[in-house]
């Protein structure tokens, strides 16, 4: 099993490692800093040993390094390193991504139901979720200020139950849809507004993340809304 040095650390951008597995493409590793894509996140890209880190998957609980040429064999120590610019985007993205979720949920009643963070522009699902030109004004006005705000954020697991008979019921329905096999779950915490199950990487502060613009809506179907956005 893999340890995932990204959910402990999320600025962590170069460590070292051991290979426990070496097929034709891609390496199993003791540990990573290499967030595999999932989540609606794209996998970290970087190198090991200076070679180039394609993409991460997970795969039957593996987490697989696909790599530009292969030559490592088992139990072979090597260097990680991750193309930091890249991760720190996906960072400030995804944190974004809580916010604008959580402003929705508290302002409109919709629920996120699809997402995709990239690094030049992220979009959002949203059920029941017609808005108008204003709404959209507001959200905006709304995460900017809670930017300017430095909110902390934090990265802590916590019980199933626990979490279950603590959280904001607007927020319970999120953590009741896990698979009833999970117990411990990784939560990200705003400050003052929103707890939500993740296994990405997050900025430590809603100041990290700086002031968005929404460039566009896509209806995408029977009240349900696609919002595009940037970070500034």
């Amino acid at each position: 099993m893999t340890i995932l040095l990204y959910q402990e650390d999320s600025y962590l951008a170069e460590t070292d490692a051991r290979v426990v597995d070496s097929e034709e493409n891609y390496i199993i590793l003791d540990k990573t800093i290499f967030y595999p894509t999932s989540g609606g996140q794209i996998s970290d890209k970087g190198t090991i040993n200076d070679v180039v880190v394609l993409e991460v998957k997970k795969e039957l609980g593996q987490i697989k390094h696909f790599l530009q040429e292969n030559h490592f064999k088992k139990r072979d120590a090597v260097h990680l390193k991750i193309n930091w610019d890249l991760r720190y985007k996906y960072m400030r993205m995804h944190s974004a991504q809580h916010l604008i979720s959580a402003i929705i949920l508290d302002k409109c009643g919709a629920e996120t139901c699809g997402n995709q963070i990239s690094d030049e522009t992220s979009r959002l699902d949203f059920t029941p979720f017609n808005p108008t030109e204003q709404q959209l004004k507001d959200i905006t006005l709304e995460f900017n200020k809670l930017v300017n705000e430095k909110l902390p954020i934090t990265v802590y697991t916590i019980s199933r139950d626990e979490v279950l008979a603590t959280v904001n019921p607007a927020r319970r329905k999120l953590f009741s849809r896990l698979p009833e096999s999970i117990k411990e779950i990784r939560v990200i915490e705003v400050q003052d507004l929103d707890k939500c199950p993740c296994g990405g990487t997050h900025v430590k502060n809603t100041e990290e993340i700086g002031h968005i613009n929404i460039i566009k809506t896509q209806n995408k179907g029977k009240d349900v809304t696609r919002l595009i956005f940037e970070l500034e």
